[in-house]
């Protein structure tokens, strides 16, 4: 058994707001892509409503932007504190036990004697 005793702060801050930027982007343009289509179907379109829904198709991607932004440094903030609050409960309860199988099905077990870089060559 390998046991998580620290997570490194910046390390968990930078996965979770690369995590957060994705969604948020993601999740913002489908959504406001989403109302264009809405507004495109119950409207007749002609060609000032066809310039007016290409002209806020570039707006959404700004706005999707910009929300990837927040939602990254949120994420980022939130890595930070989930990472403190880890390592500060990890020192009275003791960290999260995992078991490493390698692909042939062996436990992978690190031994005292061993170096952890040795440990992962194959």
């Amino acid at each position: 058994m390998i046991e998580i005793k620290r997570i490194k702060k910046i390390s968990l801050a930078n996965i979770a707001a690369l995590l957060y930027a994705l969604f948020g982007f993601v999740a913002t343009l489908g959504i406001l892509i989403y109302s264009l289509v809405l507004a495109a179907h119950d409207k007749q379109l002609d060609s000032k409503m066809a310039i007016y829904l290409l002209t806020n198709l570039g707006l959404d991607f700004l706005i999707a932007l910009a929300a990837a932004i927040i939602a990254g440094a949120i994420g980022w903030i939130l890595g930070l504190v989930v990472a403190g609050f880890y390592n500060f409960v990890v020192k009275t309860t003791g960290g999260i036990k995992i078991e490493l199988i390698d692909e042939a099905g062996a436990a992978m077990t690190m031994r005292p004697e061993e170096k952890k870089q040795e440990l992962f060559k194959y």
